[in-house]
């Protein structure tokens, strides 16, 4: 990317740190040669001292520096992984491990109380990196700040990808220009001594700088009269080709930088390479149509989007392709403004070879001959439906973005509620402890104080599920043994479940996670498919390693997933059960996608349900 783009981004995210009040606006882009998230762009509004003071502590400008990608701990590296808005109000949270504590409580005390948000941008085949907002003090970012964060992070994503594909063909281009050194040519006697010219009478090797490569040109020089002779010599560090033709009495000698053709070569083949990838990444239809309207010319993607072998539409009139007389006419309108403008834009409907419909945009410029006199056209066809999936794909992935930003600040404001919840609960549950105690045996009155510290226990468990989902922990990263982990959680379950047999088949499978982690989601399903078990009926569990992954299925025989409902299950606060708080399954889900794996809810034959994890298996 150029300084003329990065320029362009800059002044981007000057707007956005100007309207959304914010000190500085960061751009990190995936590096994946280095696998790290790059610092590219960096705006300062204001209070410059500041962050001059943060680089002294770091030791370098933030500007430039790399945070790899399997630092994990860091919630930059997070919001790429997780393709979601992510808020703190600590740099700890920021920098992960890359940072010591004792130096982030270093930079958080040259700072003072911040908000900082990072917003992933996405592109069509992921998040491509992300966008750092930070504003001081502790208001942080409204709803509908957020709605423009992402919003920025939309644009930014768009002109990257732009960029990304000129920048390809500039450098294709740029392989034209390619300046080729000459070779240097020598003409020397029998001895190889230089005849002429500014090395007259000096020895050939000393010419070209390669004295040590004396002997060996001696050598190919004696027998330069059974034909051309080459030999690679060294001179100065740099590669050299040296070819010896016989010529009368002594030798032609053509000396060509070795390294330079090597290096054109590299860049000929990644040119080739980059080529083949825009080539490929053209879906648009080319013809070339006469004066007459003729076909004379097409290229390969016509197939794909008509249907036709390019072939047999040589020759052939382009009106022959038009779905509807409104086509026909929009077609001759457009052919008078081209005549007139030199070039147009419409959209034509086309009837494919099987007789659908292709709704395209039309690009036509006019050709013209040596005489500046009109020789056709060249059209280019354009997909519609395919611009417009791309363009609703992007819309999926802007509102997918900003409901999981709406359910991040809603869980921001719903923790703090939730801790306000539990501090007068506990106090409850100690007074009807206390009751309870204090009460004689036969009072009427305990079973009321026990019921009371029994619903205390519930409501804490509602609002300890109600955290961890709202603040997810940081995981660990360590090898799981998930047969062994199942079968820990089914001895706990057993003797709440002695109406049910739970048959497990089982094979060693390593995953990479946290241990506790998985074991909440496991104890989720499990309970869940004993709740809803008959009985004398069976939980079936099966753990098995599939090519890169660990595959866990929990199947229950209950009435099964209503359609109308697979899609809710997960989320958080809907529930199919009469007390349920529906965050079991959601924080299972969350749980699950944090180790990058996935989890379904499938129905099967004969009634019942089954759970199935996927999650990576340890390397």
């Amino acid at each position: 990317m150029d300084q003329r783009s990065l320029g362009t981004l800059r002044m981007v995210l000057h707007a956005a740190a100007r309207v959304l009040g914010c000190g500085s606006v960061q751009m990190a882009l995936v590096d994946e040669e280095r696998q790290a998230l790059v610092i590219r762009v960096a705006v300062v509004q204001k209070d410059v001292p500041r962050f001059q003071a943060v680089s002294s502590v770091l030791g370098f400008s933030p500007d430039g520096a790399a945070i790899p990608l399997a630092n994990e701990s860091s919630l930059l590296v997070r919001a790429v992984r997780e393709e979601r808005l992510l808020v703190t109000g600590r740099f700890a949270e920021l920098a992960g491990d890359m940072v010591p504590e004792a130096m982030a409580a270093q930079i958080e005390a040259v700072i003072g109380q911040h908000v900082f948000a990072v917003v992933p941008v996405v592109g069509r085949p992921g998040a491509i990196g992300v966008l750092l907002f930070e504003k001081p003090g502790e208001s942080g970012f409204a709803p509908a700040d957020r709605d423009l964060l992402v919003a920025y992070a939309d644009r930014v994503g768009a002109d990257l990808e732009s960029q990304a594909l000129t920048d390809e063909v500039e450098a294709l281009e740029s392989l034209g220009d390619t300046w080729a050194p000459p070779p240097a040519i020598f003409v020397c006697d029998g001895q190889l001594r230089v005849l002429g010219g500014e090395a007259d009478g000096r020895a050939l090797s000393e010419a070209i700088g390669a004295p040590e490569a004396a002997a060996p040109l001696g050598e190919a020089a004696a027998r330069s009269g059974e034909g051309v002779r080459t030999l690679s010599v060294t001179s100065a560090g740099r590669a050299l080709r040296v070819t010896l033709r016989p010529h009368g009495p002594g030798v032609v000698v053509v000396v060509e930088d070795i390294a330079w053709h090597e290096r054109f070569g590299r860049e000929a083949a990644r040119a080739r390479e980059h080529l083949a990838k825009v080539l490929s990444s053209v879906g648009d239809g080319v013809f070339t149509v006469d004066n007459h309207g003729t076909i004379v010319g097409c290229n390969q993607a016509v197939r794909a989007l008509l249907g036709h072998a390019p072939a047999h539409l040589l020759g052939r009139p382009i009106a022959e392709l038009y779905a509807d007389a409104r086509s026909i006419r929009r077609a001759g309108l457009l052919k008078d403004r081209l005549n007139e403008e030199g070039f147009a834009e419409g959209q034509l409907l086309f009837r494919r070879a099987n007789g659908q419909q292709l709704p395209a945009l039309v690009s036509a410029l006019l050709l013209a001959d040596d005489h500046k006199q009109p020789a056709g056209a060249l059209w280019r066809l354009q997909d519609l439906t395919a611009r417009r999936r791309d363009a609703a794909e992007r819309k999926r992935l802007r509102a997918r973005l900003l409901q999981s930003e709406r359910l991040s600040a809603l869980g921001e404001m719903a923790a703090r509620i939730a801790h306000e919840v539990r501090n007068p609960l506990v106090s409850i549950g100690a007074a009807a402890r206390v009751v309870e105690e204090e009460l004689p045996a036969g009072s009427p009155v305990v079973e009321e104080a026990r019921a009371i510290a029994r619903e205390v226990r519930r409501l804490d468990h509602i609002v300890s599920d109600f955290l961890r989902f709202a603040r997810p922990g940081r995981l660990l990263r360590t090898s799981v043994d998930v047969a062994a982990l199942l079968e820990e959680t089914l001895s706990l379950l057993r003797t709440r479940a002695p109406h049910l047999t739970f048959p497990v088949s089982a094979e060693t499978a390593i995953a990479r996670g946290d241990p506790d982690a998985l074991r909440q989601v496991v104890w989720n399903l499990l309970l869940n498919a004993i709740e809803v078990s008959p009985v004398g009926g069976s939980v079936e569990c099966d753990v098995r390693r599939h090519r890169a992954s660990v595959v866990l299925s929990i199947a229950d025989r209950g009435p099964g997933v209503p359609p109308g409902e697979r899609k809710r299950l997960f989320d958080p606060f809907y529930s199919t059960k009469t007390r349920g708080t529906g965050l079991g399954l959601a924080v299972s889900k969350q749980i699950v996608e944090q180790h990058r794996g996935r989890i379904r809810l499938l129905n099967r034959a004969g009634g019942g349900a089954r759970a199935v994890i996927e999650i990576p298996a340890h390397p």
